[in-house]
């Protein structure tokens, strides 16, 4: 096993990463042919192990995954952790909607974890919903999560905040700016979506979709939130505090992540 692990850090893969690599290879497959075959092109190509062998894990559970989607960061199970832990503070959310759900992960942990909630799973293209509606079945969550095709930017998605009243919003968005991508991982800037990366609309700042989130709901009627939770990245904390002192939103909160970096921002209403 230290050999594999030596050949992928020679690559140039983290060695916190190679170990976690071997590890999924070693679980899922017993051939030993085969693995090093999985390392071989994984060495060749720089795709993600969990893009060859078509799934990922996140919290306690398994998710097909494909370069449709992002693979499942443990920063994002930070995000789901904290929304439990609120809601059990607070009244537990009853209804919630998941922008940009990607492989359904957060719809799915929050399915799994909060006894009575809705939730209502958003993304841009089918591809991606038909994944993420995979995964909720594959999980026995489905009958909790409905997955729709909708933008961000559309009527669509003003049309959803408008005629439901969701308790909870939840985002990890787009955030990377354009050119911050070509600085990302092989792994990441040559194989994950550049949709989910850093968006389907110009994104310099890497705050459209923030601001896009923010101001809608700033602006509904009987229908707000109590609470809005974005994972974030820790350089556009700032920005981030200015966007929402500029719309009256005060009452806000910061939470690191494993490495001591601002990675969620829980706003509320």
């Amino acid at each position: 096993m230290k050999s594999y692990i030596d050949q992928l850090v020679n690559a140039g893969i983290e060695e916190s990463e190679a170990k976690k690599e071997i590890s999924i290879l070693k679980s899922e497959i017993k051939d030993e042919e085969k693995i090093k075959k999985f390392i071989d092109e994984r060495i060749k190509t720089r795709i993600p192990v969990q893009y060859l062998i078509g799934k990922a894990y996140f919290m306690d559970f398994e998710v097909k995954v494909n370069p449709k989607v992002l693979i499942p960061r443990p920063e994002t199970e930070i995000l789901v952790e904290e929304i439990v832990r609120r809601g059990k503070s607070r009244l537990a959310p009853t209804t919630a909607i998941d922008i940009g759900t990607g492989s359904g992960i957060i719809a799915i942990a929050m399915a799994k974890l909060i006894p009575d909630i809705k939730i209502t799973a958003i993304d841009i293209d089918k591809e991606i919903i038909d994944i993420a509606s995979e995964n909720a079945k594959l999980n026995n969550v489905e009958n909790k999560i409905n997955f729709k095709v909708c933008d961000v930017f559309s009527k669509c998605f003003e049309g959803l905040l408008q005629s439901q009243k969701f308790d909870l919003i939840i985002s990890n968005p787009p955030y990377v700016k354009p050119d911050e991508l070509q600085k990302l991982k092989p792994e990441v800037y040559a194989h994950e979506p550049k949709i989910a990366l850093s968006g389907s609309k110009e994104n310099k700042t890497g705050l459209i979709y923030y601001e896009r989130i923010i101001n809608l709901c700033k602006g509904l009627i009987n229908q707000t939130p109590k609470m809005i939770a974005f994972e974030i990245d820790s350089p556009l904390v700032n920005d981030l505090k200015s966007l929402l002192k500029k719309n009256g939103l005060n009452n806000f909160e910061i939470v690191k992540d494993y490495s001591k970096l601002d990675r969620c921002l829980f706003v509320f209403i």
